[in-house]
């Protein structure tokens, strides 16, 4: 292809990947994790910080950057626009990347399969620190490669500052990170490249310096990370088993949204990735791309078995970006070869499953908690207090219907949100005589007596409010709902 057909063919991707990252952006609202980022980049300085230390989640440098775009007063989905330029710079990098050590044809394969794949669209519309910290991760190892090639100073200067910023970025972004780095260092050891091979040792040779370095620029968030390791774990480890390990699979292959089965075009993408972990194995500069995947789903795994906690499949998306890359080596052999017809109905068969997945994705995949807030607003006055049955639906239904200061606020302004915590006896002092209130039955944990006791009281689904009931608490039903033995 010619330069100019390059600059073209680039193009097209980029400006696709930017039009399904910005599809529906502002479609859906968001979901707890988002309301608990957005509330946690309000108020004073100390609010913050105080904040984010004592949830440890993730580290902070996405809160931070958030932070700073909060200024400028955005809107719900104008928040997400980060994590849209970090996703669409992840599919630069990871073309990059894999064209250096694979070929130009793999790279522009890797790239269009990351720009299309379900997982990396999702999590490129998430207010989330996964896009950033993907973007580092894949930024650092194009670095080091770069690095590799050509030892400078400047070179080794933005990988550091590269692999520091993963680091503040996403816990196990730097974890799969340094996996496929160290991978990548020992390969280079021994490449038939003499300057790659010199630059690889010195570096692995000098790596404890560089680990050292990073370490000191790490001592502010130490503290943190040590402490919420001894905190006890809130969940017990989930059980290894076939059903898990295949929907785990089928995450990071067609399924639009997290714990769907693998179903029947799963195993077709699986099939691609397993073909390139073999032609990877086989060939010289890519072996690191097996390290990468195998090492990084062990490790994370590993880790979630010492300090367990709540499984979501999203944990392994640093170790799952190398999916795309290694599906890309199957599907450039077939199209290097004659006829290259087998090649193009392959690549055009995984992107339309893509497009297939990201419609359901696009058309059902997320929660919308303004359709009950609005409802609220609409159908109630304000001194009217809403109840919750959980902390879950109450941080919700705050964000929406008061605002993102409510939690720096303290709840103190504004109208009422009270967590019932599944408690029926908060309401008999809580629910004054002769007022009418609202309980909100959604989100984790369920409560069954609190909806039992509920049942009696006039309710209204909001389904896109993952299956909120709303119960209008009429004050005539008042003395009824707290008659003895009920």
């Amino acid at each position: 292809m010619a330069a100019r057909g390059r600059v073209l063919a680039a193009a097209v991707l980029f400006l696709a990947a930017v039009a399904v990252r910005l599809f529906r952006l502002d479609h859906f609202s968001y979901g707890l994790d988002e309301v608990l980022q957005a509330f946690f980049i309000q108020g004073d300085r100390v609010f913050f910080w105080k904040t984010l230390r004592f949830d440890a989640i993730h580290p902070p440098l996405d809160y931070l950057i958030d932070r700073f775009v909060e200024i400028l007063g955005p809107s719900d989905w104008a928040r997400k626009l980060p994590a849209v330029f970090w996703g669409v710079g992840t599919i630069a990098a990871v073309g990059f990347l894999l064209a250096r050590r694979a070929g130009r044809a793999a790279g522009w394969i890797a790239a269009a399969l990351l720009a299309f794949a379900p997982f990396h669209v999702r999590y490129s519309q998430e207010l989330r620190p996964y896009s950033l910290g993907l973007f580092g991760l894949a930024l650092s190892l194009l670095l080091l490669d770069r690095f590799l090639e050509k030892p400078r100073a400047g070179r080794l200067a933005a990988l550091w500052v590269s692999c520091l910023a993963t680091a503040y970025a996403l816990y196990f972004a730097a974890l799969v990170l340094a996996i496929a780095a160290a991978a990548m260092l020992v390969e280079d050891a021994f490449s038939v490249d003499e300057s790659r091979r010199r630059a690889a040792r010195r570096f692995l040779a000098w790596s404890p310096v560089f680990g050292a370095t990073l370490f000191v620029a790490y001592l502010p968030w130490w503290p943190v990370v040590l402490e919420a390791a001894r905190r006890p774990p809130p969940v017990l480890a989930p059980p290894i088993s076939w059903d898990r390990l295949t929907r785990l699979l089928s995450f990071f292959s067609f399924a639009p949204d997290d714990g769907q089965p693998l179903g029947r075009k799963g195993p077709f993408y699986l099939l691609l990735v397993a073909a390139g972990i073999a032609i990877a194995c086989r060939k010289p500069k890519l072996r690191f791309l097996s390290i990468w995947a195998i090492g990084g789903f062990l490790a994370i795994e590993v880790l979630g078995h010492v300090h367990p906690h709540f499984y979501v499949s999203r944990r392994f998306l640093p170790a799952g970006l190398s999916f795309p890359l290694l599906a890309a080596l199957p599907l450039a052999n077939l199209l290097s070869r004659r006829p290259r017809i087998v090649g193009v109905i392959a690549l055009a068969a995984v992107l339309f499953l893509d497009l297939r997945s990201l419609a359901v994705y696009f058309r059902e995949g997320r929660a919308d908690w303004r359709t009950l807030a609005d409802f609220l607003r609409r159908e109630s006055p304000a001194d009217e207090r809403v109840f919750t049955e959980n902390q879950y639906s109450q941080l919700c239904v705050a964000f929406y219907l008061v605002g993102p200061g409510w939690l720096a606020d303290g709840g103190r302004h504004g109208r009422e949100v009270l967590n019932l915590e599944g408690e029926i006896v908060r309401l008999t002092w809580s629910w004054k005589p002769g007022e009418r209130s609202w309980l909100v039955l959604a989100g984790e944990p369920r409560h069954p007596d609190l909806r039992r006791w509920a049942a009696m009281f006039p309710k209204r689904p909001f389904p896109k409010a993952e299956d909120a009931l709303l119960a209008r608490l009429d004050p005539d039903l008042r003395e009824r709902a707290f008659a003895p033995g009920r």
